[in-house]
């Protein structure tokens, strides 16, 4: 199992699901599993090892993470009060949702090594094979075309993004996005290039996936930041981010009253969303 795609399932359900998120929550027992059988084929032994991880971390995060987000949204929603915001005011929420992307990645690391290690050679063949799949997609879509191609779809999964929230976007709006996609530093080839490295990682681990010291040493090393990132690319990364906050208050600062109206009302809605499903933690508990 990729444990970057367990995360990336997991989060992408609860929080880019929007208005579905309890509906999603307590749907993924099924949901990522239906996720992970895109990489790997499990067999009836390996799903039932799956579920119970799934409960045990889904109770964890339902206890230890979703009382947070509440507190995080109403927080967001005090500032989007304001009639101005400025970059370094959002900058606290993305760290925040950083350091709790970090901590649900410390947490799997043994559901990690449990799952991998009873992967069959057919299953660890098939993983590899996943990734050169999902590795060829995903450079024909970020990387296809002319420049002037890639850059127009760029602003058009931002725009998409920012509708979510705000509705129709206003030519002054939309004129920032353009800016903001003109003035980002090229760093998707290396992204890409720094992913297939972590998944060569995944694939080289599994060759000792017999040796259980070596293994857990191999898989624990995959958690740590890459050492060998250039600082030419941390710097582009960085200058990318605060452009992009930059962009976030941009387009806040220059929205319309029905535009407030209806950012404060799906981040009230979230909240709400969250905090029901924090409350439901004792129950999935007792589930199992």
């Amino acid at each position: 199992m990729p444990l970057r795609g367990f995360v990336v399932a997991l989060l992408a359900v609860l929080v880019l699901g929007g208005c579905g998120v309890r509906f999603a929550y307590s749907q993924l027992d099924w949901l990522v599993p239906w996720y992970l059988r895109d990489y790997v084929t499990f067999n009836a032994g390996q799903r039932e090892v799956l579920d119970q991880r799934l409960t045990l971390r889904l109770d964890w995060h339902c206890r230890a993470h979703l009382p947070g987000y509440v507190g995080l949204l109403r927080d967001a929603r005090r500032l989007l009060a304001r009639e101005r915001i400025e970059a370094q005011d959002l900058a606290p929420f993305l760290d925040q949702g950083e350091a709790w992307l970090d901590e649900l990645r410390v947490e799997l690391i043994n559901d990690a090594k449990v799952l991998l290690a009873g992967l069959s050679d057919d299953q660890v063949a098939e993983l590899a094979a996943a990734f050169e799949r999902r590795d060829k997609e995903a450079r024909e879509e970020f990387l296809g075309g002319s420049t002037e191609v890639r850059r127009k779809a760029q602003i058009a999964r931002m725009e998409k993004r920012l509708r979510n929230w705000f509705g129709r976007l206003t030519d002054e709006q939309r004129a920032l996005v353009a800016g903001w996609s003109r003035g980002l530093q090229p760093t998707t080839e290396r992204w890409l290039d720094e992913r297939r490295q972590w998944q060569q990682g995944v694939l080289d681990a599994l060759q000792v996936r017999r040796e259980p010291r070596l293994f857990a040493e191999r898989i624990a090393a995959l958690q740590a930041p890459a050492a060998g990132v250039p600082a030419e690319y941390r710097e582009q990364a960085a200058y990318n981010r605060q452009l992009t906050l930059a962009l976030l208050a941009g387009v806040f600062n220059t929205a319309t009253a029905r535009q407030r109206e209806r950012l404060l009302a799906e981040v009230d809605g979230l909240a709400g969303q969250f905090d029901k499903l924090a409350c439901a933690a004792p129950r999935m508990a007792e589930a199992r």
